[in-house]
């Protein structure tokens, strides 16, 4: 048994739980309510992509469905659950590092999200029960994100659960010990969704000195670990 264990002929099941997808920017726009297009397009238009990933000839993995399958199965992968990696609609950059958004800016943002989220799900449908989507959710308004859960749940056919935000400190929303969120947290046990962390989310705005993104890459990790913390509490 075990020198057929490592037969280099054996195959094996390899499933990434830690992929990354999302659309390329003006493909989301199908996927805004339609009062949002005019907004939409001119935010498109000046919005200058800083992420190096996706500039290079590599990009088209985020979102080009086909080649990614080839791709991932030459390595052997043949699932994956899938976290986003572009920038939604009015994001000025990825939602795992994104600030969390103001009163003012809070209703747009979601517009944004909620385009990803329906365009993950048709992305994962593109590949059925090869991708487990994650749908991302702010806690800005817990009705909201009850209702994108459901969703979710409703229009994933893999869901992979629920992309939980981190609360940065001293932040207008509650921070997730907070009994406000129990109604959140008994969804989630109903339903039998998982609520996922990513490192990156609930960092503090750590400003534009040149070294403000050393910092952060210093201390990221401990943000990172920080959402565990509460939670547990």
């Amino acid at each position: 048994m075990q020198d057929r264990a490592l037969d280099p002929a054996s195959r094996y099941t390899i499933i990434s739980v830690d992929g990354h997808a999302g659309a390329e920017l003006r493909e989301y726009r199908p996927y805004l309510a339609s009062r949002w297009h005019d907004e939409f397009d001119a935010w498109a238009d000046a919005y200058v992509n800083p992420f190096a990933d996706l500039l290079a000839p590599t990009a088209y993995r985020s979102w080009d469905s086909e080649r990614r399958l080839k791709e991932t199965e030459s390595q052997g992968v043949v699932a994956e659950v899938l976290f986003p990696n572009t920038v939604p609609p009015f994001f000025a950059q990825g939602n795992l590092t994104a600030l969390e958004p103001n009163a003012a800016d809070y209703e747009r943002r979601w517009a944004g999200l909620q385009a990803h989220n329906r365009w993950m799900a048709d992305f994962c449908a593109a590949a059925p029960g090869r991708r487990a989507g994650l749908a991302q959710i702010f806690l800005n308004d817990v009705d909201d994100a009850l209702g994108e859960v459901r969703w979710a749940k409703d229009n994933m056919h893999v869901f992979g659960g629920v992309l939980l935000p981190n609360v940065p400190p001293n932040s207008e929303i509650p921070p997730l010990w907070d009994p406000v969120y129990e109604p959140l947290w008994d969804l989630c046990e109903e339903l039998g969704v998982v609520l996922n962390v990513h490192s990156g989310s609930g960092l503090p705005d750590f400003g534009d000195h040149e070294a403000a993104r050393a910092i952060m890459l210093i201390e990221h990790a401990w943000f990172s670990h920080r959402e565990v913390w509460h939670l547990n509490f």
